[in-house]
């Protein structure tokens, strides 16, 4: 794992994770947060889960990809996880329009997020509620729920 700040990823290519080191290394308080988050992608996506190595930068993820559509990416931390939503023209248009539903730390993300030619890519660290709310919500703009 490599120390970025307080969050360590899980760096290393050889040791996939499993349950067990997924559930030690988030923790218990974001573990609950992580699992309602993937509660949710489950009932509302058909996205299957992929376990990935992301690169020595980034580590271990999750991608929820179908086809070659990818809807978002968690990375699991110390004590938290980042999620990564790719955001097209028109989902950046909807956030601009609606940018007051999201919480400080969130528009200063958005905000600050390098502007591509098609888009923004949006990490945003999940530590609360509020912070998984925000994440839900760019996940809905990103691609509306089936259900």
């Amino acid at each position: 794992m490599l120390n970025s700040g307080q969050y360590r990823r899980l760096l290393d290519k050889d040791i996939p994770p499993d349950d067990h080191l997924l559930a030690h290394t988030i923790g218990e308080n974001a573990m609950e947060l992580w699992r309602r988050l993937r509660d949710f992608l489950r009932a509302h996506y058909d996205f299957e889960p992929e376990l990935d190595f992301y690169g020595l930068k980034y580590g271990w993820c999750y991608k929820y990809r179908r086809k070659k559509k990818t809807l978002c990416v968690l990375f699991p931390e110390t004590g938290a996880f980042t999620v990564l939503v790719t955001l097209g023209k028109r989902e950046i248009e909807e956030i601009e329009h609606t940018m007051s539903s999201f919480n400080d730390e969130t528009q200063r993300i958005f905000r600050d997020a390098y502007q591509y030619h098609d888009g923004k890519w949006v990490y945003r660290r999940v530590l609360s509620e509020d912070d998984l709310r925000d994440v839900l919500s760019l996940i809905r703009i990103k691609r509306k729920p089936k259900v």
